[in-house]
């Protein structure tokens, strides 16, 4: 039997960049990347060391009436997130952010980056710190690597998905200047 495939129908997004179909993460490595998240929740109990990350506020300013951020969902934790990741030995928290958002969603960041905030996260036994940057200069079409990331899509600021969340949330509202900046994630 073949599969018809219907349009969609037309969205107010027309003619801006528009989510890409993205692979379905194999479910082995799915299931071997939650582990692996896992057994960081528990190496974090146990060792307790001071861990540094960042994250990427994305923002598509290409319609001043309708600024979006990107977002993305992972294949070993719930809901949508900011891309980021861990800072490595050596590299400054720019770089850092810049290399996270290039392996997890190939864009390339350029430049007008502007610090949003560091925040301290001490869930699940780590005690990490996590910079925040807004990027408003970027290049690229925003695609999943489809291992660690299953889907990113940009979304309108006033139409956020309901599983967002909670901090990413919160990042939201402070960069929006809907609540003061908080110490904590």
């Amino acid at each position: 039997m073949t599969a018809i495939a219907t349009p969609r129908k037309s969205e107010p997004d027309a003619g801006r960049l528009q989510p890409v179909a993205q692979p379905a993460p194999r479910p082995l490595l799915a299931r071997l990347l939650r582990l692996a998240w896992i057994g960081r929740g528990l190496w974090h109990r146990v060792a307790r060391p001071l861990t540094m990350g960042v994250r990427a506020l994305i923002v598509d300013g290409s319609d001043p009436e309708d600024s979006r951020v990107l977002l993305i969902r992972h294949s070993y934790v719930g809901g949508w997130h900011m891309p980021g990741g861990g800072v490595g030995k050596g590299e400054t928290l720019c770089e850092a952010m810049r290399r996270e958002v290039r392996e997890e969603v190939g864009l390339i960041v350029e430049s007008d980056v502007q610090p949003l905030g560091v925040y301290a996260r001490f869930r699940h036994g780590a005690s990490d710190h996590v910079a925040v940057f807004a990027v408003r200069g970027w290049s690229g079409v925003p695609k999943a690597d489809g291992v660690e990331i299953v889907e990113a899509r940009f979304f309108a600021v006033d139409r956020l998905p309901a599983d967002l969340s909670p901090a990413t949330r919160r990042r939201l509202e402070e960069f929006l200047g809907r609540k003061p900046l908080a110490e904590r994630w």
